[in-house]
């Protein structure tokens, strides 16, 4: 897949000295202005629900005057398209204007189908609400295309080979398809067209909500050996795919320093949550401005699939490094990526088979090379899209940046894919950096383990997507309620510690609740309790080990499986493929030892677990697992254990195959609680969750509850290490997992 990263800014403009331009004659009526560090441009900025009028900035001019001097500035409310044309039923109020909060009403006529919302209102960003209202009498091949509020439709034909066209009320501009055509397939050709006034725009939220689903269904559509549902465009299998990811940074005079450090911040958040995904795309990463700087390039293949490899050779390109910035020669970069696609064609017996998105981000105003929407076209031609073939194959997305940008060219530039949207127009660059920060929806990649959706820290509503892998086991007896963690691994089974059951507990005892909330939860009852064999916690009595805790690893089977989604999902477990994906470590000699390397190297490794604070509200804890002589103080505070006062050598109570973490060195850990036992031990590496451990036991407990009194300087916690146990686990699961050796 390709994708190109491309930010372009403001078209250049003979400046002339600020002195030459009064700046008495810029203030602008209800709303602010600033003064660029050049003194050559005036941006304004207005309250919510307003806009700059008659334009957002003004340039100091070669003969002294600001570019429309002689019109005032001012803030004007912002108004929605008004409705041109409805079919099969009717809008109200019918108004000449209609401004922020104004709300439209639709009703269908008698035969007619709504879909659809049955009222839209009027947002601060010029757009209204929801998605395009439709009533449809059902009665074509093709589903009735609507018609986008401000828009006018010619063709009443929904049947295969019928055409619709589509026009723009005065003072608006088109984004999306003029024309469409009913496929064969019973889809409409092209895109569903919107039509815009010069200040709407996307928020970051839509953005991420569209353009990060496309782009996910995108990912999984490139694997060669995918299931394919011929319903949709969205496609199944998620790992392996083959992909070109180009990013294109504008480093001209318009975009300035800021926005250039602004556009790499971006492209390098894109690149840690494209590496998320199971599979391993190529990257080529180019800056330009009248000419091209490669920074990683499609032929460099030591290193174009290595994320973390690009985002640092991306760090470590400076601004200065262009040492002409006059131009903004986008055709340029466009051509750049056909001629390494061209030379990658020679070397690459699978070129067809790899997927291409491009991404441009651009205010749309090329100033040499010519127009890019040509070389475009050549891209199109060489990947042999054709019309109705291949369409798959290669993905244009076109972000307008800022305020005054070229409408056409962005459209013009944008794939145009029924139900999909391609072409977007942000506020400012903060908003597409907001954008980009949420751009990939994790939680469409449900199969894959150790994801979960990014949240920040103030964001609680949606915990339950926080902790997706996080299940609760509930034990009843004759005696009293006994509560537990676990955590999904697959859609069958749960893992967690033995010592939650007694030797006489029967499966219908257990209850599971998954999903972390009372908001998301879902429910099953227990077909079987796997043990690990090794586990007895009588077998050091001799030794004076009254309870003995190695193996505490038990595997839950559930009755009825669980559908992944949002708020279920697996963690991922060591000497696995699906941890070798995260991991980075896809060759296939990898082994479970090599995972152990890359995981538990170090003396200190930087590890959480997942807590209760109050009932269903889950609390990220972070803790170090103590190894080698770190691991030396964790002996000495399990000696110290009023139960082991009589045991010679406490290695007998504190094998190898436990986790220690606790201490106040190097920062005070967290201990557990009673209610954690039996959840995992987590290693993060970038997007991805991997359990090593099961929460077992530990010295001291000074919990009350869910609440954690100070933890006293001895407090140590052990956890049963998973990765001994992953032998026993593939007996168990068997099929469910792809294991290592």
């Amino acid at each position: 897949m390709m994708l190109l990263l491309l930010l372009s800014g403001l078209a250049m403009s003979i400046a002339a000295p600020i002195d030459q331009c009064n700046l008495d004659t810029v203030a602008i009526a209800g709303g602010t202005y600033k003064v660029s560090e050049d003194g050559e441009q005036v941006e304004y900025s207005c309250p919510k629900g307003k806009y700059p009028f008659p334009s957002a900035t003004r340039e100091c001019q070669g003969n002294g005057q600001w570019t429309n001097e002689k019109q005032k500035a001012i803030c004007k409310a912002v108004e929605c398209p008004k409705p041109v044309m409805f079919e099969g039923g009717e809008i109200a109020p019918r108004k000449a204007k209609y401004f922020v909060d104004d709300v439209l009403y639709f009703e269908c006529w008698g035969g007619f189908t709504m879909f659809g919302p049955e009222n839209r209102t009027c947002q601060e960003n010029g757009k209204w609400s929801g998605e395009t209202t439709i009533c449809d009498d059902q009665d074509g091949h093709c589903p009735s295309p609507g018609i986008p509020i401000g828009a006018s439709k010619v063709g009443t034909s929904y049947r295969i080979e019928g055409k619709v066209s589509y026009d723009c009320q005065n003072g608006l501009r088109m984004f999306g398809s003029k024309t469409r055509e009913c496929k064969e397939n019973k889809r409409w050709s092209g895109s569903e067209p919107s039509c815009r006034t010069a200040y709407t725009y996307d928020s970051p939220e839509e953005v991420a909500e569209v353009f990060g689903s496309s782009l996910a269904e995108t990912i999984e559509s490139s694997d060669p050996d995918r299931v394919e549902d011929k319903s949709d465009r969205k496609l199944q299998v998620k790992t392996g795919g083959l992909m070109n990811i180009f990013l294109i940074i504008d480093a001209s005079k318009s975009v300035g320093v800021k926005n250039f450090n602004t556009a790499k911040n971006i492209a390098t958040t894109f690149i840690e949550k494209v590496s998320s995904f199971d599979f391993t795309p190529r990257y080529s990463v180019l800056t330009y401005a009248s000419h091209i700087k490669r920074i990683v390039t499609l032929s460099e293949s030591e290193i174009n699939t290595e994320a973390e490899t690009v985002i640092d050779a991306i760090k470590r390109f400076k601004y200065s490094e262009h040492d002409d910035k006059q131009g903004t020669n986008t055709r340029g970069a466009l051509q750049e990526v056909y001629n390494q696609l061209s030379l990658d064609q020679l070397r690459n017996d699978k070129f067809l088979e790899h997927s291409n998105i491009i991404i441009l981000m651009t205010d749309g105003k090329h100033n040499m090379g010519g127009d890019p929407s040509v070389e475009v076209n050549k891209i199109r031609e060489f990947l042999d899209i054709r019309k109705d073939q291949r369409e798959d194959k290669l993905d244009i997305y076109v972000f307008g940046l800022g305020e005054d940008i070229s409408q056409d060219e962005l459209n013009d530039i944008a794939s145009k894919k029924d139900r999909e949207k391609h072409v977007f127009q942000m506020e400012n660059i903060d908003a597409l950096k907001k954008a980009f920060d949420e751009i990939i929806d994790e939680t469409s990649a449900f199969e894959m383990c150790g994801l979960s959706k990014d949240h920040s820290e103030e964001d609680t509503k949606d915990n339950n997507e926080k902790y997706p892998w996080i299940a609760k086991l509930t034990i009843t007896r004759p005696g009293g309620v006994e509560s537990c963690k676990g955590s999904i691994v697959t859609k069958n089974f749960i893992l967690t510690a033995a010592h939650c059951f007694h030797l006489d507990d029967e499966a219908h005892f257990v209850n599971v609740e998954l999903g972390p909330s009372e908001r998301a939860k879902v429910t099953r009852k227990v077909k079987n309790i796997h043990r690990h064999p090794k586990y007895d916690p009588n077998g050091k009595k001799d030794k004076n080990i009254p309870k003995f805790f190695e193996y505490d690893l038990a595997l839950v089977e559930l009755s009825q499986k669980v559908d992944f989604s949002s708020t279920v999902r697996p963690i991922c477990l060591p000497c696995t493929s699906g941890t070798s994906w995260a991991i980075k470590q896809r060759d296939k000699a990898a082994s479970c030892k090599d995972h152990e390397n890359f995981l538990l190297s170090k003396d200190l490794v930087k590890a959480l677990f997942i807590s209760e604070k109050s009932k269903n509200n889950l609390e990220q804890m972070t803790v170090h697992i103590k190894q080698g002589n770190s691991r030396l103080g964790c002996l000495k505070d399990a000696e110290k254990v009023e139960e082991f006062k009589d045991v010679v050598d406490i290695k007998d109570a504190v094998t190898d195959n436990f986790l220690c973490t606790g201490g106040i060195d190097p920062s005070v850990d967290p201990q557990t609680c009673k209610g954690d036992s039996g959840g995992p031990l987590i290693i993060q590496h970038g997007k991805r969750y991997i359990q090593v451990g099961v929460i077992s036991w530990g010295t001291v407990n000074s919990c009350k509850g869910y609440k954690r009194e100070r933890v006293p300087a001895t407090s140590r916690d052990f956890h049963a290490s998973v990765i001994p146990g992953m032998a026993w686990i593939e007996e168990i699961i068997k099929d469910e997992l792809i294991y290592l050796k």
